[in-house]
């Protein structure tokens, strides 16, 4: 593959901890064992996006301790370009605290250098710009300023968001994505309505197309996704089912999608056959531990959509009454 990606995003040390179980609120547990990882949604979607076939170049803000230069050995090796990646002095790396039990996983980010970004007047005239202007692809997620995210969409060709952590959006930056990428608790967030089944996971997305979203992706873990976009004549849906597999560590799984479907995206693919490629992404990223390491070549990507169950666009209401698997 040959398109040009750009993500701006966050870059973090993941401090990973084993249990065997997740803790409720207010109860502690003892680790079976931990680890650290590179990580942060905008870095892992950058090494997921090149690991899958992507040119693929960072803008970030990270910080001057010494975790720093671990996490740009990673993308570099993966081969992400980071002259847009900035040291801020005095800040510290972000880091991200992970709980991981039976393939599931809840996380808790500390920012640090990741919302150390310039004023809203100094964006206008950084050198970043050219970068997310001239790709095919410009990819984003909130673990950065809102404020930065807003200016990135502005400057893109195609503008993907993954709006993780989850926050209310406005219509005008709904209108940039193409697409909008959410699992089904953040959908819930963004369009304000329910999310518990898979037919109320519909109704979601096609209410974000009728506020302007061109087209919104919803993964939805084991399950697999929906999308929804807009044509001429209506809003589309189409479900993607995902593979069996055996999970042993979801942790980035959801970054592991969004990198293959920007890659598939700047390549000219088309958004449904897209959508199963990164499908088949994130099924192969979680049978192995750890963020970067997981990600799949795009060899194996290719390879691994033979196995990858036919998308179905006939949404029948009986069979979307089922509640949603959990995401990853």
């Amino acid at each position: 593959m040959t398109g040009r990606i750009t993500v701006i995003g966050s870059v973090n040390q993941d401090v990973v901890c084993e249990v065997a179980r997740l803790p409720g609120p207010g109860e502690t547990v003892l680790a079976v064992g931990a680890r650290t990882n590179p990580g942060g949604k905008g870095a892992n979607q950058a090494v997921a996006a090149a690991k899958a076939g992507g040119r693929v170049q960072f803008v970030g803000r990270i910080g001057g301790d010494s975790v720093a230069a671990t996490l740009l050995d990673s993308m570099a090796e993966a081969g992400v370009k980071t002259v847009g990646l900035r040291e801020v002095p005095g800040e510290r790396t972000g880091r991200a605290y992970v709980t991981v039990a039976a393939g599931e996983n809840q996380i808790v980010v500390d920012p640090g250098a990741n919302f150390a970004w310039e004023s809203d007047a100094d964006l206008a005239v950084l050198a970043e710009a050219d970068l997310l202007g001239s790709a095919d692809v410009v990819v984003a997620q909130l673990e950065i300023p809102l404020t930065v995210v807003t200016w990135a969409a502005g400057l893109a060709r195609r503008f993907v968001l993954n709006a993780a952590p989850a926050a209310v959006l406005g219509d005008e930056l709904l209108r940039r994505c193409d697409p909008l990428v959410v699992n089904e608790y953040e959908l819930a967030t963004v369009s304000g309505a329910p999310t518990e089944t898979r037919e109320q996971v519909g109704r979601a997305a096609r209410s974000l197309c009728l506020r302007g979203a061109a087209s919104v992706v919803v993964t939805l873990g084991a399950a697999g996704s929906i999308l929804a976009r807009r044509t001429a004549a209506s809003i589309e849906l189409t479900y993607q089912p995902a593979p069996r597999v055996n999970s042993v560590d979801s942790t980035g799984a959801g970054d592991a999608y969004v990198g293959a479907l920007s890659t598939a995206l700047a390549d000219g693919v088309e958004l449904a056959d897209a959508v199963a490629y990164a499908t088949a992404a994130a099924s192969l990223s979680v049978q192995s531990l750890g963020t970067h390491t997981s990600y799949p070549t795009r060899e194996r990507v290719v390879a691994a959509l033979a196995a990858l169950p036919p998308a179905d666009s006939s949404f029948a209401t009986t069979r979307w009454e089922a509640p949603c698997a959990p995401v990853d």
